[in-house]
């Protein structure tokens, strides 16, 4: 009985290892695969997708809870853009927002109570946005920024003290950062660029844009945070975007267009190492590194191989 008992400990201990190398090598993204978007998530093979919301209605811009547990998204299944938050487990969703603005760009900030996103609430022109930030229940809703133009793709610093956007208030598009209080905010990039987001360090961003370095189409770089060392990424000759790097800070995942088609790649953060990651003929973007800690239950087939272990080891007995 000692041995059976070892042995469920050493498979259950087995498959908790499993499930977390499955959560830190996969992405989630968006995808109009089947005539509308939906998020999807794929492991950094190109395989195992998997579609994570079924909606006729659109879903899209996935950002992750610290633990793996759920994921914020924005959805028009309501009437218009909102922010909901579904459970990976339960497969339930819930909206926490909840009235007639835009709401999107969500980002779920490293100590899991926060999310920030972007909203034309309280603008009078619909194209003109601000980021805000709310807990997860979509109370304490906090305005961070109220100097005009454009506001968008909110992004956490791992420490979360700091959050990169992207801002027209000075006119030129270029990507700022601020306290995560709305306080000291400035201008990272004296360029047009879009979609920042962190380096797991916290020493750099990455972002994309088209007016540096003398590139021709948007390109990926990395930057210090006070701005200096502006590094190039990428070099495709082709449209890249949307880069986010994942949590061991060795991997870049972006959209690019080089196949003539949105579809997700990823390069090593040194350099070299390009891998296509979908290949499907719909458009597919806002990739999102799925934390370590995301589980799913063993397939049927895993589950019959773990019984087929233990069976046989008792039988012996």
């Amino acid at each position: 009985m000692r041995k059976v008992l070892f042995l469920l400990m050493v498979l259950c201990h087995s498959s908790l290892l499993i499930m977390d190398v499955w959560g830190s090598r996969r992405i989630s993204f968006t995808s109009d695969r089947t005539g509308n978007l939906d998020i999807y998530i794929i492991d950094i093979t190109g395989k195992n997708l998997a579609n994570l919301t079924n909606h006729p209605s659109d879903d899209f811009s996935p950002t992750w809870s610290p633990d793996g547990r759920a994921f914020a998204y924005v959805s028009n299944r309501d009437g218009n853009p909102e922010i909901y938050i579904m459970d990976v487990n339960t497969k339930e969703s819930r909206r926490i927002t909840n009235h007639r603005a835009t709401d999107v760009d969500p980002a779920w900030a490293p100590d899991g109570k926060w999310i920030a996103f972007a909203s034309n609430q309280a603008r009078d022109h619909a194209a003109d946005t601000d980021i805000y930030i709310m807990d997860v229940n979509g109370k304490k809703v906090q305005r961070l920024t109220n100097k005009g133009g454009h506001n968008s793709t909110p992004a956490w610093s791992p420490d979360g003290e700091w959050i990169a956007f992207r801002s027209t208030q000075d006119g030129i598009g270029g990507i700022h950062v601020m306290n995560a209080d709305g306080e000291k905010q400035r201008a990272l990039t004296q360029v047009s660029a879009t979609n920042p987001t962190w380096a797991s360090n916290g020493k750099q961003i990455y972002f994309s844009s088209e007016k540096l370095g003398g590139v021709k189409v948007p390109t990926l770089f990395a930057v210090d945070v006070d701005g200096e060392n502006p590094k190039k990424l990428t070099d495709a000759g082709h449209a890249c975007e949307e880069p986010d790097g994942s949590p061991d800070g060795q991997w870049i995942v972006y959209v690019s267009l080089q196949d003539a088609n949105k579809d997700i790649y990823l390069i090593r953060a040194a350099g070299g190492g390009l891998r296509k990651l979908t290949q499907d003929a719909g458009l597919e973007f806002s990739p999102a590194w799925v934390p370590s800690a995301f589980s799913v239950s063993p397939s049927a087939n895993t589950q019959m191989v773990l019984w087929g272990i233990l069976k046989q080891t008792t039988i012996k007995k």
